[in-house]
């Protein structure tokens, strides 16, 4: 009965974004295809994966309004969703021609550099839209996930910090920043932070896991335990946490063998191979766990 449910709501939403494709569309052929028509239908487009359609109708905006730098970086994103980098890099750059100081453009010609390989460039991008809208944390926070990512985690750092000085809410760069904590050895900065994050989002599954690790990388296993089960209350498939729970259990094993079940671990490890057959860590602590 609950499938059959959730399958009927399913394709009642599905089969209500093609309505509004549709009466949108006709809204178009009747009316008087005015811009704000072709966006809509654009839109449309997108959230349904149909690209060709969408790159026609952002691409009839730009012949209908082709001043207006919004249009270009909506066909942009299009030729970027379809692999077309170059294209979409062009159409980014066209609206800079239309508007010089358009964050949206300079940061999303970072992010084409970045998708190419181009590290330097992207960081030139990132630096001049900050130098544009030193408060504005979007540029910021690009230029920080880009050092984060190839491991200059000081420079990184500093982006965080200087993004959560204009905002003290900005989750993700405050739980990016106690992950660099974790990663340089420092344990009680990250586990604060951790812990902020979670008073800020409650059910960030992510931040439950990584607390639950500095719990147990700090040998409190007994805490990392609590930790890791109160993450997967929040998601009980979170793939990471399900092996770091099975793993707190297994040191435990080693220590106090009689009040772990062996099995538990196991049959815990097979739900993470359920939905991951290749991972390598959970394969490495079942040999650890059953040794042929």
């Amino acid at each position: 009965m609950e499938k059959r449910t959730s399958e009927k709501q399913f394709n009642a939403r599905s089969d209500n974004k093609k309505l509004i494709i549709c009466r949108r569309n006709k809204s178009v052929e009747k009316e008087t295809k005015s811009v704000g028509d072709y966006s809509s239908l654009g839109i449309s487009y997108l959230e349904n994966q149909d690209y060709d359609n969408a790159l026609e109708c952002f691409q009839r905006i730009t012949e209908l309004e082709p001043n207006n730098p919004k249009a270009f970086i909506n066909l942009g994103f299009v030729y970027e969703k379809i692999d077309m980098l170059d294209t979409a890099k062009k159409c980014y750059e066209r609206a800079l021609e239309i508007k010089y100081d358009h964050i949206g453009a300079i940061t999303k010609i970072g992010h084409i550099f970045e998708l190419q390989g181009d590290y330097h460039n992207a960081v030139n991008q990132y630096t001049r839209a900050i130098e544009f809208v030193p408060h504005d944390v979007e540029p910021r926070f690009c230029l920080a996930t880009l050092y984060d990512r190839h491991d200059m985690y000081d420079e990184a750092a500093e982006e965080y910090e200087n993004i959560l000085e204009i905002n003290p809410k900005h989750t993700k760069s405050l739980h990016n920043l106690g992950r660099i904590h974790f990663q340089n050895g420092e344990y009680a900065r990250a586990l604060n932070i951790f812990r902020n994050v979670l008073k800020l989002e409650p059910e960030n599954t992510d931040a439950w896991n990584d607390l639950g690790s500095v719990y147990e990388i700090t040998n409190n296993l007994i805490q990392a335990i609590s930790t890791y089960r109160k993450a997967l209350k929040v998601n009980p498939l979170h793939e990471e946490t399900n092996f770091n729970l099975a793993n707190a259990y297994f040191s435990l094993f080693l220590s106090h063998p009689n009040i772990v079940n062996v099995q538990d671990i196991i049959e815990r490890l097979q739900v993470v191979l359920s939905q991951n057959p290749n991972n390598k860590k959970v394969w490495d602590l079942l040999t650890k766990i059953t040794p042929s």
